[in-house]
């Protein structure tokens, strides 16, 4: 599996945000964004997702074009899991049915296995309010992986999280994608997490 940007470009206000970028992230491979705030690190993930169209380039998904001049793939249709910075949780219902919405491990083993390792046992009957942020960042993480996704990305996935559990988190992932040889994109401004993946691309913004 793998994502391949050719030369994608993006403007706001006559400001070009991201120009001519151009990036492969093959299966099992962590893509770190890098860049000083407001380089344009998550509307790349947003062009990658379909949340917002590119002026011009190619996105191609497991050889199945996402994005480019003539065709746009909507992003429900693009089996990409999100984590985003604000979290997206649905705020009318608990932590479970937020977990298991869109999910296709409603009963597996791997279900409760995420469960426990990110230490939301206790926490499926609470409603995203009753949270702190880095409980509805650790619910939103499990959503995405249970997806099964083609692609993972995440958006700041360990800013609300402590050490414990940013460390659970980056073994969860690692073992993810390493077993189900998908590609991960990730923007984080800790990027020393990364340091030990030994599949690993650093993709600078400037």
């Amino acid at each position: 599996m793998s994502i391949i940007v050719k030369n994608i470009s993006y403007s706001l206000n006559n400001n070009f945000l991201i120009k001519d970028l151009s990036f492969e992230i093959t299966n099992s491979t962590f893509g770190v964004v890098e860049g000083i705030s407001g380089i344009g690190k998550t509307t790349l993930l947003n062009l990658i997702a379909g949340l917002k169209k590119p002026m011009s380039g190619e996105i191609i998904l497991n050889n199945k074009i996402l994005s480019n001049d003539y065709d746009f793939v909507l992003p429900e249709n693009r089996n990409i899991g999100y984590v985003f910075q604000d979290f997206a949780l649905f705020p009318h219902i608990n932590v479970k049915k937020n977990i298991l919405f869109a999910s296709k491990n409603k009963k597996s083993d791997f279900y409760l296995k995420v469960i426990k390792k990110l230490n939301l046992e206790s926490h499926l009957q609470k409603m995203p309010h009753e949270l702190s942020g880095g409980l509805m960042q650790r619910v939103a993480i499990c959503r995405a992986l249970l997806m099964e996704p083609s692609l993972l990305i995440l958006d700041e996935p360990f800013s609300n999280l402590d050490y414990e559990n940013s460390i659970n988190v980056q073994s969860i992932l690692k073992e993810y994608i390493s077993e189900n040889k998908i590609p991960c994109l990730i923007v984080s401004h800790n990027t020393n997490l990364f340091n030990e993946f030994s599949e690993l691309l650093r993709i600078e913004l400037r």
